[in-house]
């Protein structure tokens, strides 16, 4: 809220001098966390494709009653994921964010026996 508030601010005293406001980096790509029937959830950038049109990839990863993981990607390039449970997989933010080429790994990446930490955070 915080830093809701700041942002707000900021962009009132731009608006007011005429000149313009970057976007702040905590705005840089949307995340959404809450719990639903006992399993966190986790929403990450273009989760479900918004916008992507048809040219994106998906990857699943499921383990009944403990964990969901889907993945979004376009041109080997992570765009958003959805966290249902306990994932351990809070590193696809940085993926996200980074824009590595994730081309190489297929549906490595999402594979639990790999910790995908040791390789990108």
């Amino acid at each position: 809220a915080r830093q809701m508030g700041a942002y707000a601010a900021r962009c009132m005293v731009a608006h007011r001098v005429g000149t313009d406001v970057s976007l702040d980096f905590c705005f840089e790509l949307f995340a959404h966390v809450t719990k639903l029937f006992g399993y966190k959830i986790v929403l990450l950038g273009k989760y479900n494709g918004q916008g992507l049109g048809a040219e994106h990839e998906l990857l699943f990863r499921s383990t009944p009653g403990v964990e969901f993981v889907k993945v979004v990607l376009k041109n080997g390039r992570m765009q958003g994921a959805i966290l249902i449970g306990e994932t351990d997989l809070e590193t696809l933010e940085n993926l996200i964010l980074n824009q590595l080429d994730l081309s190489q790994y297929g549906e490595s990446l999402l594979d639990p026996s790999i910790d995908i930490e040791d390789y990108f955070d």
